[in-house]
């Protein structure tokens, strides 16, 4: 994706975390200006040499008109958001208290619904939502092996079983993320996040409830309904070293529908770690070495 005429301001609403800085980096090299509002976990984060502010959940009217004022069209939403806004305990601005009822209907229902209804709220601010790879393609995840040694027989095993169930799990709007072995399912991700579902592995493995001889993996995997200009699956370096705690010896991502954060420094820390990385096709039964029949080679469309 171009911009429309040069320098077309690019709105950003950023999150906490890496990814939001480097869509704004690829946004700036295609002749972009981006215009970043940044909330929730973004608070203290850096940005430096970027129009823009950040903004309380209070402040979500005044943060659309800030972006309208700039002259904004086209917006990326992206980053962690570790908290849902709670519009009932907010002193919300004149801007915000208008918006109010509208708000109340954003939030409601699992994450998938909240992000759609997000841009339909968008869209009725007169904003068009871009989705992170309309803007930094070479983020996307490519299929076959990413990262790291090669998956074994065992983790083949275990990375079919567990996108199988991401995938169920997906479909009811749950989580993106599933911990397996070739035997059984380990942990599914709800609304605590990865991060909390991989210190719950860590503690199981740490108290004996994991056998020695299970080979875990984790998978991320898109939902079947997702509308996919909000929040794929991603992985970074925080991944991998999260995963290595809790006893993960491959990761499995949904090839093309997820985002790969810090491609090199993510092949530093998998080599370390001694962690497979692998992108999946949908309904490939988790069977990376298809995609090295097929000639996939590591970074092969990476960023």
């Amino acid at each position: 994706m171009e911009p429309r005429f040069p320098g077309e301001p690019l709105g950003l609403i950023a999150g906490g975390g890496r990814l939001p800085r480097i869509v704004a980096e690829a946004a700036r090299a295609r002749g972009f200006t981006p215009i970043v509002v940044r909330i929730a976990d973004a608070i203290d984060d850096d940005w430096d040499g970027f129009a823009g502010a950040y903004y309380s959940w209070g402040r979500v009217g005044d943060a659309v008109r800030f972006m309208k004022a700039s002259g904004v069209s086209r917006v990326v939403a992206c980053g962690t958001v570790s908290k849902r806004p709670d519009f009932r305990s907010i002193v919300p601005s004149f801007r915000t208290l208008v918006m109010l009822p509208t708000a109340f209907r954003v939030v409601r229902g699992g994450d998938d619904r909240l992000l759609r209804n997000v841009a339909t709220f968008l869209k009725a601010e007169g904003l068009e939502p871009l989705a992170v790879q309309d803007v930094a393609p070479r983020l996307l995840a490519p299929q076959g092996p990413i990262a790291g040694r090669q998956p074994d027989a065992a983790e083949e095993r275990a990375l079919s079983l567990a996108l199988r169930v991401a995938q169920t799990l997906g479909s009811l709007d749950v989580g993106q993320a599933v911990v397996a072995s070739q035997e059984r399912v380990i942990a599914l991700e709800a609304a605590e996040g990865t991060r909390d579902m991989l210190h719950r592995v860590a503690d199981l493995k740490t108290r004996g409830r994991i056998g020695r001889g299970e080979r875990l993996v984790l998978v991320k995997a898109v939902k079947p309904q997702q509308d996919e200009r909000f929040d794929l699956p991603s992985i970074g370096v925080s991944t991998i070293r999260e995963a290595e705690s809790a006893g993960i010896g491959a990761i499995g991502v949904t090839a093309g529908k997820s985002l790969i954060i810090d491609y090199e420094a993510l092949v530093r820390a998998a080599d370390e770690a001694s962690v497979a990385v692998v992108g999946l096709a949908a309904g490939d039964g988790g069977q990376a070495s298809k995609a090295r029949q097929h000639g996939a080679v590591a970074g092969e469309g990476a960023p």
